[in-house]
C-alpha cells in the first residue's frame, strides 16, 4: 500500500499546514485516495495511493483509462497525468452505452476541465476501468462505501490497516469483489 505525505524534514508539520493543503483537488481523482488519510492533526498530510495509480516516467501520479474507440472491440489502455486528463471527456466504468441502436441521446456523469458534468455518451473519449479505482485498497474493501458517511469510510479504512489475517478463513456473506 503507497502511502504519500506532506511530512518529514523539510516538510510541513500537522500544526503549520493550511485547509487548502489539506483538501481534494480534483487532479487527484485517480490517484488519491479522497478517503483513507490519517485522523486528527494529521488529516490530510498523510494520503494513500489509490488502488490503480502508478508513478509516471517523469515522477507524477498517473491514472489507467480506457479509450473509447468507435469500431474497435479491443480496449485500449492509457495512463494520464493530471495536466493530460483535463483535455478528455472522463466518464465512470460503470457508466455505459445501454443500446447503440436507440436514436435517443444517452447522458452520462462525465469529468471535464475538473468540473463533473452530465454530457451525451458519443461525447465521452476515455472511461475509468474500475468503479472503485479511485480509493485505495483500505477504502476499496468497505462495502456499499457509496452509502457511508465520509466520516464513517475514513474510519473503516484505518481499521483495514489493523487487520489480521486469519488462520482459518471464511467466505463473507457481503463482499466488494477485493476479498
Amino acid at each position: 500500500m503507497g502511502s504519500l505525505s506532506y511530512l518529514g524534514p523539510g516538510g510541513l508539520t500537522g500544526r503549520t499546514a493550511s485547509f487548502r493543503i489539506r483538501d481534494i483537488h480534483p487532479s487527484h481523482y485517480g490517484r488519491i485516495c479522497p478517503i483513507d488519510t490519517s485522523e486528527g492533526i494529521n488529516v490530510g498530510l498523510i494520503g494513500s495511493l489509490a488502488i490503480h495509480a502508478r508513478m509516471g516516467h517523469w515522477g507524477s501520479l498517473e491514472s489507467p483509462f480506457y479509450e473509447i474507440l468507435e469500431r474497435s472491440t479491443g480496449l485500449r489502455l492509457l495512463y494520464l497525468s493530471p495536466g493530460r486528463d483535463e483535455y478528455y471527456m472522463l466518464a465512470a466504468g460503470n457508466s455505459l452505452a445501454l443500446n447503440r441502436d436507440i436514436h435517443e441521446e444517452q447522458v452520462v456523469p462525465a469529468r471535464y476541465r475538473q468540473e463533473f458534468l452530465t454530457i451525451a455518451w458519443e461525447q465521452v473519449h476515455l472511461r475509468s476501468i474500475f468503479p472503485l479505482q479511485y480509493f485505495s485498497i483500505g477504502a476499496s474493501l468497505i462495502p456499499f462505501i457509496e452509502h457511508n458517511d465520509a466520516y464513517r469510510a475514513l474510519m473503516s479504512s484505518n481499521m483495514q490497516r489493523q487487520a489480521v489475517p486469519l488462520s482459518r478463513s471464511e467466505k463473507c456473506i457481503v463482499g466488494t469483489g477485493l476479498e
